[in-house]
Parts: C-alpha cells; sequence; structure tokens
C-alpha cells in the first residue's frame, strides 16, 4: 500500500513520524508532507525522517493529486480538513482511496472514506494499535458485528458488480433478513450468519464469473460477485499491437460468456517474454505476465488442441491453452480450461480458471 501522510502543526508533525514508522515497519511505502508555519519549522529541524512541503495550489491541489496516485491518504489534524479538501473528488467507494484522520495527538484514528473497500478500516486499526489510540470505526456492520459484504469482496478479491445492491444486501443483513448466496465454486466452508445456502431470498449474493446476469423476478435481488481466478493464454504473432491483442481478448471473452473482471494473469511461451504487445496487454489489464519454456508447457497434462505445425514452430504443439492452465497451476495447485483456443489474425487465446477460496478462512 502507498500512502500519503500530512500534518499541520508541530504536535502534528510528531504525530505524523510516529505513523511513518507504523507504515513502513509493516511494509507499507510512506510518503510524509506538512503543511502550516509550525509544522514546516519542526520539520526542517528534524533529521530522522525527510518530509515535503506541501506549497502550489495548497491542500486542495495537493488533496487532488494524492487521491488519483495514491491507495490511501493520512490526515493528522481534524477531520473538517480533510473533508474539505477531499469533497471535489470523492467519486464512488469502488475507486476512491482509502482515508484516515488521526488527531494531532495520536489519542484517535476514524476512518472516513472508503472504509471496506479501499481498507481504511482496516488501515485504522493497524495505526490505533502501534499508537496505542482509539480507533473510531463507524460502519454499521462492523459496530454490529455483521457479515460485511465490502469487506469480504475486499478480502477475496471480488469484483462488486453493482453497489446499489450492495448496500441492500448489508441492510437486510442488519435487519437480520436472510440473504442468499450461491456460487458456482464450492463453499468450502461454513458460511456467515445471515446467509443462507438453500433458498433464494430477497437479496442474493452470486458468486461467479460468468458475463451473463440471473434473472431478477418481482422484488428478488442479485448481487453478482467475480473472484479473479481466470488465466488467458495467449499466443501472438512478433509485433502484434496490444490494442489487436486486447480486442480478440474482448472477443474471445464474450464467445466464452467469462467476465473480463476475473481476469488475474496472462500467459505463454518464454520466446514472447519481450513481446510488447503482451507485456503492454498486461499492464493494462493490472495483472501479471507469466511466460514458460516449452519443456514446462510440454508436461501440463489434460487435453489440448495440439498443431503439429505449432509444435514444430516452437517445440510444443499448443501455447495458450497449456499457458493459461500452467499459470492456474502457479497460483492455486489447480486449473482446468474455460475455453479453448480461439484464433483471429495470428493471435491465439485460451482461458484457464482455478478454484478461488471463499469462507474457508472466514471461521464462518
Amino acid at each position: 500500500m502507498r500512502a500519503a501522510l500530512v500534518s499541520f502543526t508541530a504536535n502534528g508533525f510528531a504525530t505524523e513520524k510516529r505513523l511513518v514508522r507504523l507504515l513502513t515497519e509493516a511494509g507499507h511505502e510512506a510518503r510524509p508532507y506538512v503543511m502550516g508555519k509550525y509544522a514546516l519549522q519542526a520539520a526542517a529541524r528534524d533529521t530522522e525522517i525527510c518530509f515535503c512541503a506541501v506549497k502550489e495550489g495548497g491542500l486542495s491541489a495537493w488533496a487532488g493529486v494524492q487521491f488519483e496516485e495514491m491507495d490511501a491518504l493520512v490526515f493528522v489534524g481534524a477531520c473538517g480538513i480533510a473533508v474539505r479538501a477531499l469533497a471535489p473528488f470523492i467519486k464512488d467507494k469502488r475507486t476512491d482511496p482509502a482515508v484516515v484522520v488521526v488527531d494531532e495527538k495520536g489519542s484517535f484514528v476514524i476512518p472516513i472514506l472508503s472504509g471496506h473497500l479501499g481498507g481504511a478500516n482496516d488501515l485504522a486499526l493497524l495505526l490505533a494499535g502501534g499508537l496505542e489510540a482509539m480507533p473510531v470505526i463507524t460502519t454499521a456492520t462492523d459496530i454490529n458485528g455483521r457479515f460485511s459484504v465490502d469487506s469480504f469482496a475486499k478480502i477475496r478479491g471480488l469484483t462488486l458488480a453493482n453497489s446499489e445492491t450492495a448496500k441492500l444486501v448489508s441492510a437486510d443483513i442488519l435487519a437480520g433478513e436472510p440473504v442468499g448466496v450461491f456460487s458456482d465454486f464450492a463453499i468450502d466452508g461454513p458460511v456467515p450468519d445471515g446467509l443462507r445456502t438453500d433458498t433464494m431470498c430477497r437479496h442474493n449474493i452470486w458468486i461467479t464469473i460468468s458475463q451473463r446476469n440471473r434473472p431478477e423476478t418481482g422484488n428478488v435481488r442479485i448481487l453478482k460477485l467475480i473472484p479473479r481466478c481466470v488465466a488467458l493464454g495467449i499466443g501472438c504473432r512478433r509485433g502484434t499491437p496490444a490494442a489487436r491483442i486486447r480486442e480478440i481478448i474482448r472477443e474471445a471473452m464474450e464467445q466464452g460468456h467469462v467476465a473480463a473482471e476475473s481476469i488475474c494473469a496472462v500467459a505463454s511461451i518464454d520466446l514472447k517474454s519481450g513481446e510488447p504487445g503482451l507485456c503492454e496487454t498486461a499492464k493494462e489489464l493490472g495483472v501479471p505476465f507469466f511466460t514458460y519454456t516449452r519443456e514446462e508447457l510440454s508436461a501440463i497434462s489434460g487435453e489440448f488442441s495440439d498443431s503439429e505445425f505449432v509444435k514444430q514452430t516452437v517445440g510444443v504443439g499448443n501455447v495458450c491453452e497449456r499457458a493459461a492452465v500452467a499459470a492456474c497451476l502457479e497460483a492455486a495447485k489447480t486449473g482446468r480450461l474455460l475455453f479453448g483456443k480461439y484464433a483471429k489474425d495470428g493471435v491465439t487465446v485460451a482461458a484457464a480458471c482455478f478454484t478461488p477460496q471463499l469462507f474457508a478462512a472466514e471461521g464462518g
């Protein structure tokens, strides 16, 4: 996690230093800033940690930049300062960074934005523990000890297809109303209180990688959660641009009815490790790019649509299907083909999937 911090007073600066140490020791990147006469004076006298001054454009301009670039923002000061600085930039809890406020003496830690999906609640607990401060958590599911679909999605790396339906699911759980949970994958443990796996309820959770939506009738609503458990195996002619590869991926996913949000990796043969189009495609998708030797691909067991021409060219009869399964095996020790080779314009795409862990580590 990358976190930007800012303080406004000498006391705030001292607390900010403690927060920087806490974040760094926890393995996070901390970028400290100071603003205001006395904070700047304190920072100028300090030789322990390098701080930057908030200058051009003032706090609002600084906040706008950090809001776009960072995973978390920590204000050491009053909540009102943070609210006024960030108000113009708040968009969606699915994409907004975590925002936490710590009072200048380090007595209270308050998550004020993106508590679940952005991780502000978890960040607040981390900082409060290190400061021996009081975390002030206000999200309803947390204070009532109930299942939170937002937190569940965050922990499991699931994409919420509809945040409005997520609110309805949370409201029912808080009201003691049952919520159905259904999955295209095995539910590997007891589900939390309030969830029912044996009946369709007014509001329901569907864990799936399908592009399709289940029909909603009457007052029944379905929240689709999409796990990132699909690896794409790709082969291409040298010099194929990323835009063309992405277009063929889109076509293949649509034909296979697989949601794009489920993609967790791109894979190919090691001969393509430096192929610009594939590297750029993985970067655009925000996923790792794995490559395997022909020996590693040949060792993958299963039924694949091997080609003698491909085997003579690269040493293995099928790259995309084997590479997709290999990436799944690397991620989770299991993998199966979702759809075989889709070929067009010198690009081949296949998809494989592993079974995501769902409730096993939740402890019920």
